[in-house]
């Protein structure tokens, strides 16, 4: 098959090529691509893959690139549940109750831009600064560093796809050094005897004292959650935005009927996943359809395509808020199994109060212009949104 996946994934309709995939090639292999790899893109085979993490690891990098060492999503049990254990408590219903109410209060601030009738780029107007905003309280940092954490994240994200990987080694340590002054100033406060913030940092601090993480490990915990925990979710607001605009029957749907926000929330998800497909590196020789895939192998797990599958969703290409409830979550935007992402009830929260914004606000909001894309292929988003509101 003469089909280049990596040419269309940052197409602006990506699920065009998804479907391309599916029907002529559901186990497409990229061979112009350094290093070549697998792409599975029908529901029931990317389903099976995340559900055998024993035979397809982490442990390689999430990304196309070979890369060890990594921690949580980048890594294997016994590591990953060890990690995972002491996170879980960070991301609690009963914590992320306590935040909302702060998340709300950033949510306003932001929109105050939009009280008045102007125009200007939704991403660095909203969509990325109230993520960024919200993963900061969660892990304890200055939130007027989200400049940083914007460079640092483009930079650490373009590398999972192909891109310079001089300036991901640099953002990394930068911000693993950032992340470590962090630490050491939590340390002083236990070695005082005085009480330490309320915030993930200090939770792994605590974990550290115990013998439970090591420093390096909290570098790259803090890491991965800043990276993961704000660039996904600034493209899922940005891209609800975007379809809200070009489908206004859609928002009229939401106003009329605000309880309907919340599958919304799952509908985006499932029509326009943030993360199109993560990678994985089966540990041997194995079966894929028709195919015996070499051991040591990379092989992109298509959540985006899975989520357009006609087989799974009835009238998979539109976007309907009205889908069985029961089916509604059954989306792999987040991934799905051991690897299923830790941050998802985050993510929830901040689309949720966004969406609600949107609707509740008289605010009309009308794109411009088709946006650029996000470069990296594993992921869906936008680098700018150019909209005019009033």
């Amino acid at each position: 098959m003469t089909y280049s996946h990596v040419e269309r994934a940052n197409d602006l309709e990506p699920s065009d090529g998804h479907r391309i995939l599916r029907e002529e090639c559901p186990l497409h292999h990229e061979e112009n691509f350094d290093p070549p790899f697998y792409v599975v893109s029908k529901h029931d085979d990317v389903l099976k893959i995340l559900k055998s993490p024993e035979l397809w690891g982490n442990s390689d990098g999430p990304g196309v690139f070979y890369q060890r060492g990594g921690v949580l999503g980048s890594t294997d049990d016994p590591d990953h549940a060890r990690q995972r254990r002491v996170l879980r408590e960070v991301f609690l219903p009963s914590r992320m109750r306590l935040l909302e109410k702060k998340l709300e209060t950033i949510c306003n601030d932001l929109w105050k831009t939009f009280e008045k009738p102007g125009e200007g780029d939704f991403v660095k107007i909203f969509a990325f600064p109230f993520p960024a905003l919200a993963i900061a309280e969660i892990l304890g940092v200055d939130p007027n560093d989200r400049e940083k954490f914007h460079k640092w994240a483009d930079d650490i994200v373009a590398g999972l796809g192909g891109g310079d990987l001089k300036l991901v080694d640099k953002a990394n340590q930068e911000l693993w050094e950032y992340i470590d002054d962090l630490v050491e100033t939590r340390l002083i406060l236990m070695d005082q005897g005085d009480q330490l913030p309320e915030d993930a940092i200090s939770t792994m601090t605590i974990a550290f004292s115990k013998g439970d993480l090591s420093r390096r490990e909290i570098q790259r915990l803090g890491h991965q959650l800043l990276v993961a925990g704000h660039e996904t979710t600034a493209s899922l607001l940005a891209l609800m935005v975007y379809r809200l605009s070009s489908q206004p029957e859609l928002l009229t749907s939401l106003k009329n009927n605000p309880k309907l926000i919340e599958p919304a929330v799952e509908e985006f998800l499932r029509f326009d996943s943030p993360v199109q497909g993560l990678f994985r590196t089966n540990s041997k020789a194995c079966p894929v359809r028709d195919s015996v895939i070499p051991a040591g192998t990379k092989l992109q797990a298509m959540f985006a395509s899975a989520n357009r599958d006609p087989e799974i969703w009835n009238d998979p290409d539109s976007i309907r808020f009205d889908r069985d409830p029961k089916l509604a979550r059954q989306h792999l935007a987040f991934g799905w199994g051991v690897h299923y992402c830790i941050g998802a009830p985050l993510a929830r929260l901040e689309a949720r109060l966004a969406l609600k914004k949107i609707v509740t606000s008289n605010t009309t909001l009308e794109v411009l212009e088709d946006p650029p894309t996000t470069p990296p292929f594993i992921l869906r988003g936008f680098t700018e949104l150019r909209i005019k509101w009033n």
